[in-house]
């Protein structure tokens, strides 16, 4: 692929020299092939935005993930707003920029608002603008949808499936501790205390928390520390991941022409989101939940659904946003705080029984 040779102010020129009509078609091809040249960060607004993630990484402590992801927009942002001046830039020149996510959904425009508004609001902040340009743009309303959880036979399918301690830990964690797929893949060994039943959890942001272990993940856990890991012949050190990638090769044909593999366990390396991800599929696929060579349609983010909703309905809102790990509880109340269908069932059956007594008693 060869190198881009226009400066961003010529982009920004050749996007609007485009039809009306043409532009939103041809604007992501251009954009995305400008961002690969970093002479964006040459641009006026650029060269602030190399500050601000300089800010934001070392001052507010973002983490490599959310540099990635507001570097992305507002790299962009940059192309687009071409050449012009920090002061220059107007509310329109913004809403301009943001048209580059129109056909994304609301929850995505919704991010991309934030971080232009953010970036905007450190400027004013900074003394780079006087006022915000991005300060009246408002973020776009993103319908609200059901949290979908798992079939209602899905947790003693899976843990009766499951015949190694590691496995059933690892569903554990998710059925029964509602742990985000990121935060399952950097479990080690080390984190789990079976002694003061605990588990250290590192959610979004490097946040750290503690989740109490009772009961049977308690059981689980302690069972898990003795086994022998599957491929590894050995039980699991502090150090292990719990569920650390297994390469799987070809290792010639059996004596009736049937392959033969060579499992290669890597127990010190931190598993992939993918790699959870397939790990999950699997153990889905042998309870039955899905059909052989299956890999989408039952999101194991479900089972975090599935736990919290339990959790709420037991222990009340404050407690499940606690245990997920919200760092605002309005977090919890937005995906959480509508009644699920068993509550609306179970009302229904109170409203039946008092209809049915109000007619007893005319009668």
């Amino acid at each position: 692929m060869s190198k881009l040779t226009l400066s961003p102010s010529e982009i920004a020129a050749a996007i609007e020299r485009l039809p009306a009509t043409e532009r939103q078609a041809f604007r992501a091809p251009i954009v995305r092939g400008a961002m690969r040249d970093p002479r964006w960060k040459t641009s006026p607004v650029g060269n602030v935005v190399a500050r601000y993630m300089r800010w934001l990484r070392n001052e507010y402590g973002a983490t490599a993930s959310t540099i990635r992801d507001y570097e992305s927009v507002l790299a962009q942002m940059c192309v687009i707003l071409g050449d012009k001046q920090l002061t220059e830039v107007t509310i329109e020149d913004l809403r301009e920029a943001i048209d580059f996510w129109a056909r994304r959904s609301a929850r995505t425009r919704q991010k991309v608002t934030s971080v232009v508004r953010s970036f905007w609001g450190w400027c004013e902040d900074e003394g780079h603008v006087e006022l915000s340009p991005a300060a009246k743009i408002r973020r776009p309303r993103a319908e609200r949808r059901v949290a979908k959880v798992l079939p209602l036979d899905a947790r003693p399918r899976l843990l009766s499936a499951a015949k190694h301690p590691r496995d059933r830990l690892g569903l554990f964690c998710l059925l029964l501790l509602g742990l985000r797929k990121d935060e399952l893949s950097r479990i080690q060994i080390r984190d789990f205390d079976a002694q003061r039943g605990m588990l250290r959890v590192f959610g979004k942001g490097q946040k750290e928390r503690l989740i109490p272990l009772r009961g049977p993940v308690l059981d689980e856990v302690r069972l898990a520390l003795i086994a022998d890991l599957p491929h590894v012949g050995r039980p699991p050190q502090g150090d292990d991941y719990l569920l650390y990638p297994i390469d799987r090769r070809a290792n010639g044909k059996g004596s009736e022409g049937q392959i033969v593999w060579a499992y290669r366990p890597r127990p010190k390396d931190k598993p992939s989101p993918n790699s959870v991800e397939r790990w999950w599929y699997r153990q889905a696929q042998v309870a039955g939940l899905v059909g052989p060579g299956v890999k989408r349609g039952l999101n194991m983010h479900r089972a975090r659904h599935t736990f919290a909703m339990e959790l709420r309905r037991v222990a009340g809102l404050d407690a499940a946003s606690q245990a997920l790990g919200h760092a605002d509880l309005n977090t919890t109340l937005g995906i959480y705080g509508h009644q699920d269908q068993a509550e609306l069932e179970g009302a229904f059956e109170s409203f039946t029984e008092w209809v049915q007594e109000q007619e007893a008693s005319r009668a």
